[in-house]
């Protein structure tokens, strides 16, 4: 067994056997509950810049043939209780072929009742330094190739889920970096969706976009999701905030506020939109957990803080994918 060593800010070192690529990575540690999922978690962009902690004892049960929500892993770090010695060598090799390190640790409740005291601290693998991941534009980390063609929806991508993608089927979808958006892509389609992804909304690097985003919800019918929907919200003037802990797994109650019905759904952000209504929007979701603002609803565009398309996770999106069909259409 070779050893390793994850050092947190605020809390000490934890040795334990080390799985994956035995290198030095530093980030934000933040864990979730979810009991399986484990592949789509690893390599979904919104965990970029952070080392995640599974909270649930028994990881790596079904191998590592899950399809993920994008082309490799995105995490800095993984930390886990247990892995079963059958495969074992799988998931370490996986790990290692992406650059990721990892630890085995009997001590994972320990760091994650620590998070829930403290909030999210930072970690780092192999040296007692640490480093604030959210000074440098992570987005730019997990964007993939567009794809090109003439789609009658436009899908930004800030570092999107693949799952996404899934739920938009029935349309014919090009697939655009935020970065490299330019006018003519809207004009060429009928609806906008504004991906997910990481990092903090107000970044320098996304001043620019955000101001676009304002022009985009005016004229054409958009659906923001998660790191789109805080992007959206502050297009209208709104603020974001960063949260304690963030809300990160696959269990968090959601209410429609326009009809009470409830869903429960996936979650994976650290920051929330403080609600304005003198904004142009309504609440249209809240978290039945704390009280956050779950999603917002305008003339032209309709917004959700959780993962509608789940990956890992339920599936109750609360009829966002269906809603924004109908807006598409104009029906």
């Amino acid at each position: 067994m070779k050893l390793g060593r994850l050092y947190v800010d605020g809390l000490g070192v934890f040795e334990g056997e080390s799985i994956g690529r035995d290198i030095i990575s530093q980030g934000e540690l933040v864990f979730t509950t979810s009991p399986s999922g484990y592949i789509k978690s690893i390599t979904d962009p919104s965990y970029s810049g952070q080392i995640l902690v599974f909270s649930f004892p028994f990881i790596g049960s079904y191998g590592i043939g899950e399809k993920g929500e994008s082309g490799r892993p995105r995490v800095r770090g993984v930390v886990v209780n247990h892995v079963p010695e059958l495969l074992k060598s799988d998931f370490s090799e996986y790990l290692e072929k992406w650059g990721i390190p990892g630890i085995i640790t009997k001590d994972t409740r320990k760091i994650v009742d620590y998070i829930r005291v403290n909030g999210n601290k930072l970690g780092s693998f192999g040296i007692d330094k640490f480093v604030d991941p959210y000074k440098s534009n992570l987005i730019d980390e997990t964007l993939e190739s567009e794809s090109p063609g003439d789609g009658n929806l436009l899908l930004v991508d800030l570092g999107l889920k693949r799952n996404i993608l899934k739920f938009l089927g029935d349309y014919s979808v090009t697939v655009v970096p935020y970065n490299k958006l330019v006018p003519k892509w809207i004009d060429m389609v009928d609806g906008v969706i504004v991906s997910n992804g990481p990092g903090d909304p107000t970044h320098v690097d996304l001043v620019q976009f955000v101001k676009r985003l304002k022009t985009i919800i005016e004229t054409k019918p958009t659906l923001g999701i998660c790191l789109g929907h805080q992007l959206i919200s502050l297009s209208l003037g709104m603020r974001t905030e960063k949260m304690k802990f963030g809300h990160r797994s696959i269990n968090h109650p959601v209410e429609d506020l326009s009809t009470g019905r409830i869903g429960i759904t996936t979650h994976n952000h650290g920051f929330t939109v403080v609600f304005d209504g003198s904004r142009g929007a309504e609440e249209r979701f809240r978290s039945m957990n704390d009280g956050t603002n779950e999603g917002l609803e305008g003339k032209n565009f309709l917004t959700a803080q959780f993962h509608p398309e789940g990956g890992p996770g339920p599936v109750d999106e609360l009829s966002i994918f269906e809603e924004f069909r109908r807006m598409v259409s104009g029906s």
